[in-house]
């Protein structure tokens, strides 16, 4: 069975190397129009479901991969835009007139995905919703420079205000910045602060998508964020942290 990637930067960079810094190991479904993954952080704190949607992409097949970051940079060294992978009984190879490699694949059942009903997702009904621009993402990631003692990031909300505070409110004498993260906040009103884990915006910086969406779930502890860029689309399942 072969495989064709039409868009090699997408694929690598957006999906690929995005997915490649939630978890070492993944499970990749290719089916037609299609490449998808399931994966989870180690503490299982963060979800995502990953989507490469390509209509150039054909065929049925479940790779197990044993090391995304190593399979990023082997993709990396192809030098066309368009390629075409063939998906053989244990492994991946490819063969140009420059290059050619293959790529070993763990059995099944060795790599797990995380137990996430996708339709019961796509069916919840979130408190409110709201969208950060990559701009102020940026700004966000300077500034944690200032607080290196902790990784979490409070959200409140206030009126149509959602603002991000950069502070351990569980630890004394830390030292916290807060920035307003949007005016664009558009559901009911929440009371309490919601603690993330701030890697995962660390992790979406690296992103080219100017926009990412939000939304949130209080009496579940769970914000989704949402982004695009080109063919790849990722749902990011967040549950929150204790404060």
């Amino acid at each position: 069975m072969t495989v064709l990637i039409s868009d090699k930067d997408c694929f690598i960079d957006s999906f690929l190397g995005f997915i490649s810094k939630i978890a070492e190991s993944a499970i990749l479904t290719i089916t037609d129009n299609n490449i998808t993954s399931l994966l989870s952080t180690s503490d299982n704190t963060v979800i995502v479901h990953s989507v490469y949607a390509d209509d150039k992409v054909k065929g049925k097949s479940t790779l197990n991969i044993p090391d995304l970051k190593k399979l990023h940079r082997l993709f990396s060294c192809i030098g066309s835009k368009e390629f075409q992978i063939a998906i053989n009984s244990n492994n991946i190879s490819y063969s140009s007139d420059d290059i050619r490699f293959k790529y070993h694949l763990f059995d099944d059942g060795i790599i797990t995905s995380p137990k996430l009903n996708m339709d019961k997702l796509n069916d919840l009904k979130f408190d409110g919703s709201f969208s950060i621009s990559q701009q102020i993402l940026i700004n966000l990631i300077k500034a944690s420079s200032i607080n290196t003692d902790s990784n979490k990031l409070y959200l409140t909300f206030k009126n149509n205000s959602v603002f991000g505070e950069l502070t351990d409110k569980s630890k004394p004498n830390i030292d916290s910045f807060d920035l307003k993260l949007t005016d664009d906040y558009v559901g009911n009103a929440v009371s309490n602060s919601m603690p993330l884990n701030f890697e995962i915006f660390r992790i979406i910086s690296s992103m080219r998508a100017k926009v990412f969406n939000v939304k949130i779930h209080t009496k579940m502890g769970l914000a989704l964020l949402e982004l695009s860029d080109n063919l790849a689309n990722h749902k990011v399942v967040i549950s929150a942290l204790a404060n």
